[in-house]
Order: C-alpha cells, then sequence, then structure tokens
C-alpha cells in the first residue's frame, strides 16, 4: 500500500519537476537518453495552460507518484471529440497499486463528462504496461486494422 492516501487532482506548475523525474526515470528504466528538461517542462507548461489539454496527477505526502495528459481533439470523420491520452507514467514504487488505473479513470470522467466520442492512446509493444495488459484491462483494445505512423521531425 502507498505510505500516504493518494489524491487524483489536476496537475499544478508547480508538480513539473516531479513530473520531469518520473519522465526522466521511465527512460532510464527503458535504457533511453534522458529528455531534454527544459523542453519537456515547456511542452508541460502548455498542457498545463491549453484548454486543449489536461494533466492530472496522483498525490500523496507531498509527492507525485504519477501523472497523466490528455489532448481533447476535434474529429469531423467522427463527428466528435477524441480524447488522445499522450502520457501515463507511475513511479515504479508505485505501479500494481491502482495508480494508473485511477488516472485513467479521471481522464475517462472528464473524457465522458466532454461527450467525447473515444479515448485514444498508442502504447509500446515493448512497454511493461502492454506486456502486462495494462489497458486491455481497462477495456482498451488494438485496433489492427490501423497503422500508428509517425514521421520524426527532429
Amino acid at each position: 500500500m502507498a505510505d500516504a492516501v493518494q489524491e487524483i487532482r489536476r496537475g499544478r506548475e508547480e508538480d513539473g519537476v516531479a513530473i520531469v523525474a518520473l519522465i526522466e526515470a521511465l527512460r532510464r528504466d527503458d535504457g533511453g537518453s534522458p529528455p531534454d528538461r527544459e523542453a519537456a517542462g515547456e511542452a508541460l507548461r502548455a498542457c498545463l495552460t491549453s484548454p486543449g489539454s489536461g494533466v492530472y496527477v496522483a498525490a500523496g505526502g507531498g509527492r507525485v507518484d504519477g501523472f497523466i495528459v490528455v489532448h481533447w481533439i476535434p474529429f469531423p470523420m467522427l463527428a466528435g471529440t477524441e480524447a488522445y491520452i499522450s502520457d501515463l507514467i507511475v513511479d515504479r514504487s508505485q505501479r500494481g497499486r491502482g495508480t494508473g488505473r485511477r488516472l485513467v479513470a479521471a481522464v475517462e470522467s472528464e473524457a465522458r463528462a466532454r461527450g467525447c466520442v473515444r479515448l485514444m492512446l498508442n502504447n509500446r509493444v515493448a512497454a511493461e504496461s502492454f506486456k502486462r495488459g495494462f489497458y486491455a484491462k481497462l477495456g482498451f483494445r488494438a485496433r489492427e486494422e490501423f497503422a500508428n505512423l509517425v514521421k520524426p521531425l527532429r
């Protein structure tokens, strides 16, 4: 069990250092390179202040144990808005305790309140969360009829 009771709340600018530290830890655990802290902080601030995005944190005992970022994207083809989860990271010591599930539930609740037609996210097949079936347990399904295509710009 967690050392302190966690609350799921809207992210605030003062959560930035802790959120960037969670990003760094995940990248380190995955054998990746550390993020540009300044650029990550700027992107986070944009998400915190944009009406097209939302940030939630799992906080307790004076620390941030996890966070989720969602973007509200209008899709004419869907005749509605899609809630796109771009980031979900939970501190390794807090995984398996329901923190990620509660963060996704907060986003889903807001998405329903906004009248969104669906939630969408990308998950690396090599990621621990994919291997454990985390998102499948929450009702997400892989879309085999679509390819996830990206074109790096930097």
